[in-house]
């Protein structure tokens, strides 16, 4: 469970016995991107209207996708009105980890794929385009 706490106009959020921890900016923590999968100038995916901290904490580590909803929770307590698209979040966050997991596999790979195959691979999975 990530915890919370407001101290001048920073919330800090952390994870117990983990290495996660925040200072965000009250004002901030509502922000919107549009977030964009992919190397620069080449085949790429967007999306529109995700939580741009949410994609910041997220998508470094995998293994802490179980504590999205948690986040969630705190932007929604903070910042209740705010034009995040969850949906789009948290699909933003599932497609972002899966691309940095192919990129790595492919490293490894005798045979490595190209940056259009990665993300013509994506479209597909998660039904994009």
């Amino acid at each position: 469970m990530i915890k919370h706490t407001l101290i001048e106009n920073l919330v800090h959020v952390s994870i117990e016995n983990v290495d996660f921890s925040y200072r965000i900016p009250l004002n901030k923590l509502g922000n919107t991107v549009d977030w964009r999968i992919g190397e620069k100038d080449g085949p790429d995916i967007k999306i529109k209207k995700v939580s741009k901290w949410t994609l910041q904490l997220f998508t470094k580590k995998v293994a802490l996708d179980n504590y999205l909803l948690d986040f969630k929770g705190v932007i929604e307590k903070y910042k209740s009105e705010n034009s995040i698209n969850w949906k789009s979040t948290f699909l933003a966050v599932a497609v972002q980890n899966e691309y940095n997991r192919l990129k790595e596999t492919s490293k490894e790979a005798d045979k490595k794929s190209s940056e259009a195959e990665l993300i013509s691979t994506l479209k597909k999975k998660y039904k994009l385009d």
